[in-house]
């Protein structure tokens, strides 16, 4: 990929690249003819980052349009777009596997330029682009053994990461907390799972806030800005 300074330039050079991974990694590897509906599906989980996405939700929308395709489509045409990266797939947390995989998934996607290249610059989009940050993060430095799900209760944690048969690290991932609300989800969230972990290992990753929160529990959360914990320092 040719590298210019030029903030159009790269957009368009993201653009395009978008459309050689639709069209040549997907459409042409696979054999698939619907184009249109195939770039407004990954739109939409491009659009749906960091929340739970129900396909059956977007096949409602889809048909709405007057547009065709059946639901088994749109999970092959999920299935595919994790094959070539274009997007990583979480699922929910649970001591039972069948209920971990049948539980709707997290999608990430594998940069946040090319997301913004396609969608354009969404309001309120830092915080989402924060987190698919540090789930890439997360994602380069697993080791064999990891794995790396949400956990979502009444409240919700956005990482639970297993090494091994353990519960390693549990990450919520904010751009502030200085709302009192967001503040209290945030701390409510991460100390549900940890008490359904038993996780003692607790971050929130935050712009640029350093804390550390003491829970009733005698647990630590440690609060550090994104800078920091990608430096490991």
């Amino acid at each position: 990929m040719v590298l210019t300074e030029n903030p159009l330039h790269k957009v368009k050079i993201l653009q395009a690249y978008f459309d050689a991974m639709l069209l040549k990694d997907l459409a042409e590897h696979y054999r698939l003819s619907n184009i249109e509906v195939l770039r407004y599906y990954l739109k939409r989980i491009m659009a749906n980052l960091t929340k739970q996405t129900s396909i059956r939700a977007i096949h409602s929308d889809i048909k709405s349009r007057g547009l065709k395709v059946s639901k088994d489509n749109l999970y092959d045409w999920a299935n595919y777009a994790c094959d070539i990266f274009m997007f990583i797939r979480i699922s929910n947390y649970s001591k039972s596997l069948q209920k971990t995989e049948s539980s709707q998934p997290k999608y990430y996607c594998i940069d946040n330029g090319l997301r913004d290249a396609v969608l354009l610059p969404q309001s309120g989009d830092n915080g989402k682009k924060l987190e698919n940050t540090v789930f890439l993060q997360l994602y380069r430095q697993r080791t064999p053994v990891d794995r790396i799900f949400y956990y979502q209760g009444k409240g919700e944690c956005d990482f639970v990461v297993q090494r091994g048969i353990e519960i390693d690290r549990l990450i919520q991932v904010t751009w502030d907390m200085v709302d009192d609300e967001t503040r209290r989800r945030e701390i409510n969230g991460i100390a549900e799972a940890a008490e359904a972990t038993g996780c003692r290992n607790l971050y929130i990753i935050t712009a640029d806030t350093t804390e550390e929160i003491e829970l009733d529990n005698g647990l630590t959360i440690h609060v550090r800005p994104a800078w920091r914990w990608l430096l490991n320092i």
